[in-house]
């Protein structure tokens, strides 16, 4: 008798174990949890890579810059004024895109642009992916591409 009701106390503990639930990780009980947001980069053979990074986020700066284009910037669930930047050797774009960041979502700035050293320079055009989905989850925007050196 003592062996079975050992199993059922076991048993009852296991099953109360399973009924909680730890709060979501990142934030104190009842707060959803963070997103976050990261660059990307190109790797180019021939000179400079091309990076894409976040620059501000709802007009606070981000101290990170190119150098830490793939560190996730942490973001509160809800609607964010982003300011991006592209960036290969001297040429340069910057943009704004605002996201509806979702609870524990991440997210990345992708951009597609024909700056190449020989040749055309033109446009960046810069959007945000939802890396659990793989869909963007903000339009295309384009951007002219600028350059960095005096006079440029």
């Amino acid at each position: 008798m003592s062996t079975h009701f050992t199993r059922a106390a076991l048993l009852a503990l296991l099953l109360a174990g399973c009924a909680t639930t730890p709060p979501p990780a990142g934030g104190p009980a009842g707060e959803p949890p963070p997103a976050s947001i990261r660059g990307s980069q190109e790797t180019s053979a021939l000179l400079d890579n091309f990076t894409v990074f976040i620059t501000a986020v709802d007009g606070r700066s981000i101290a990170a810059g190119r150098t830490g284009w793939d560190r996730p910037v942490p973001l509160k669930p809800g609607r964010h004024r982003l300011t991006v930047e592209f960036n290969r050797g001297i040429f340069l774009a910057r943009i704004e895109l605002q996201l509806d960041a979702r609870p524990g979502a991440a997210y990345e700035v992708r951009q597609a642009s024909d700056a190449q050293v020989y040749g055309s320079h033109s446009y960046c055009e810069f959007w945000i992916v939802d890396l659990a989905t793989g869909r963007k989850a903000t339009p295309v925007k384009r951007s002219t591409i600028g350059s960095a050196k005096p006079g440029g």
